[in-house]
């Protein structure tokens, strides 16, 4: 949407991937291309973390990466296109803090195992910043079973003790956010 001759981008979050694709029509667009259009921020400046190649295709770019800062980015681009047509439009891009954190799958923890089968249980996470560290807050897993310290998250290994056991997994992220989840395996 554009309001003032600013045009908003799609929303982010620090430490989240982002991606958005900025297409132009007319010029040599649409034609057979022979030399790519060149894109360039004049004004302003995109939010740390994101990139804008100089060219990617005959009818548009893409803004991409990481965002490591929040607020509110103005900036203008403008396009050359291969039959020196240039055209130039101001966009926004609205960056908020990091997500929070949350281990989001499985919603119930975890499957049940036997005694000397290999076992995996998978995790995945949601917002937060990287790089992130799990472990066991409380309780145990059961021998022979283990927890990966970074993603992908895991518990894995060959049980070689019948019982259920109790624990809580910890999620710290990179700026020292945490989620927990309370979890139990039956292994028979």
């Amino acid at each position: 949407s554009c309001s003032n001759g600013v045009c908003a981008l799609g929303s982010g979050n620090v430490g989240a991937n982002y991606g958005q694709n900025i297409a132009i029509t007319g010029g040599s667009c649409g034609r057979p291309c022979v030399t790519l259009p060149v894109f360039t921020v004049v004004a302003g400046s995109l939010p740390p973390g994101l990139r804008m190649p100089s060219t990617y295709g005959c009818c548009g770019d893409a803004i991409g990466g990481t965002p490591s800062q929040a607020g509110t980015f103005t900036f203008t681009i403008r396009v050359k296109d291969g039959a020196g047509n240039t055209a130039h439009q101001a966009f926004r891009i609205a960056i908020s803090p990091p997500a929070r954190l949350e281990i989001t799958f499985p919603t119930t923890c975890c499957n049940a195992g036997t005694v000397g089968q290999s076992y995996l249980q998978n995790f995945a996470l949601s917002g937060g910043v990287a790089p992130f560290a799990a472990s066991i807050a409380a309780g145990q897993l059961p021998p022979g079973l283990k927890l990966s310290s970074s993603p992908p998250i895991s518990i894995t290994g060959t049980p070689t003790t019948r019982g259920t056991f109790t624990f809580t997994i910890k999620v710290t992220d990179g700026n020292g956010a945490q989620a927990t989840k309370q979890g139990s395996i039956t292994i028979s």
